[in-house]
């Protein structure tokens, strides 16, 4: 299981260029989804996007996710696009730093900032841009 601490992962090289400038220079605040989602980049495997297996969250992939309130659909998406009511996860938000790069199936937890530990299990990937030939999303 991936949690809210750093995680190796795999991006694409496009994904990891638009992370890292989103992230910026300063250094984020140690414990926060920023600080995660930095560690994790750091310690990235880039991929050509064409080389990015099928079975893993990418940015603007929808998944198919199963917790205690039953099943939904988000999509992992940049901070601008963010809309909980849409399903739209940004990947500056605790769960959306722990969902990058997570292969599906399987399980991903984060402490949000109420320090209560959550998790859910991502069942299935119903769209991926690179699976789906979307190189540049």
């Amino acid at each position: 299981m991936q949690s809210g601490s750093p995680h190796y992962i795999t991006v694409s090289e496009l994904d990891y260029v638009r992370l890292t400038s989103l992230l910026g220079d300063r250094e984020p605040a140690p414990g926060t989804a920023q600080a995660v989602l930095a560690e994790a980049l750091d310690q990235a495997d880039q991929a050509e996007p064409r080389a990015i297996p099928a079975d893993i969250v990418t940015m603007q992939t929808r998944v198919e996710v199963e917790d205690e309130g039953g099943t939904r659909l988000i999509t992992l998406c940049y901070p601008k696009e963010a809309d909980a009511a849409k399903g739209m996860v940004s990947v500056l938000s605790p769960m959306g730093a722990a969902l990058l790069g997570a292969q599906v199936p399987g399980t991903i937890g984060w402490t949000p900032p109420d320090g209560e530990p959550r998790q859910v299990r991502v069942l299935r990937i119903d769209y991926q841009p690179e699976a789906n030939g979307d190189y540049t999303a």
